[in-house]
């Protein structure tokens, strides 16, 4: 007489899901390791750390620009540049001549825009920055020429045209929770040498203006050509060693 034994794995069931449940509930949550930099000094800095806070911290954040609408013929004339915001043509097939199918394709497509790169957006008046700027030698790093809070937008698409800086300036703001707006007293566009199409634009915010820990979250958006650029930063988290950092001080850290 033979005996068949079955290979099947056994179903799952309560009994055997629940050491799987205990195993994975009990299982240790290991928490993010806390940047070299923090622990030290500025005085201890090394070039990694220096790496590391340029790379991700309170003070620099990874930023997703969003496209703004195409701006109609009434809008861009009103404007005084009848070259901004032009959407593609919609050509032949946008007529209606070729079909009803082939006009909706081609209008789709009129509006369709590659998604923008990503951008870094830098808190640059904070003295962290400064110092680890200086210390990778970031020869892209604006130069500061004033005490103002400062913020700059790195290597983002930026429009040829007369009084650039003035209409970015009454584009721009700070945003605190039931407060004014802050709006910017100065926009500087510094030009990539490599790529002309590009620029780091930086914005600066009146220092009259006390900006503080209680400030909670502060929302800094700007619009450059038709790209839209909005990063909240914490000024919670914008602390060394116990102390805010959104200003040049007149004392170095320790």
């Amino acid at each position: 007489m033979s005996v068949c034994l079955s290979l099947a794995p056994e179903p799952m069931t309560l009994r055997t899901a629940l050491p799987l449940v205990i195993l994975f509930a009990v299982a240790p949550i290991w928490p993010a390791a806390t940047p070299s930099w923090k622990d030290k000094p500025v005085s201890q800095w090394d070039a990694e750390d220096a790496k590391q806070l340029l790379a991700d911290s309170p003070w620099v954040k990874h930023s997703q620009p969003h496209w703004l609408p195409d701006l109609s013929p009434f809008q861009r004339e009103e404007g005084g540049n009848l070259n901004e915001g032009v959407g593609k043509g919609v050509g032949l097939a946008g007529t209606g001549l070729l079909g009803s199918r082939r006009e909706a394709a081609a209008i789709k497509r009129a509006h369709t825009k590659p998604e923008p790169a990503p951008v870094i957006v830098r808190w640059e008046s904070a003295l962290p920055v400064r110092v680890a700027e200086h210390m990778t030698g970031d020869i892209g790093a604006p130069a500061l020429k004033g005490d103002d809070y400062a913020i700059a937008v790195y290597d983002i698409p930026t429009p040829k045209q007369g009084n650039l800086a003035g209409l970015l300036k009454g584009a721009a703001f700070l945003r605190r929770y039931q407060k004014k707006e802050i709006k910017p007293s100065h926009v500087e566009i510094l030009r990539n040498d490599d790529d002309d199409e590009t620029a780091t634009v930086v914005y600066l915010f009146p220092r009259s203006v006390e900006i503080t820990k209680r400030d909670g979250g502060i929302e800094f958006a700007a619009q450059i050509g038709r790209l839209w650029v909005s990063q909240y930063f914490y000024t919670g988290d914008m602390q060394f060693r116990g102390e805010p950092q959104l200003l040049m001080p007149s004392t170095g850290l320790h």
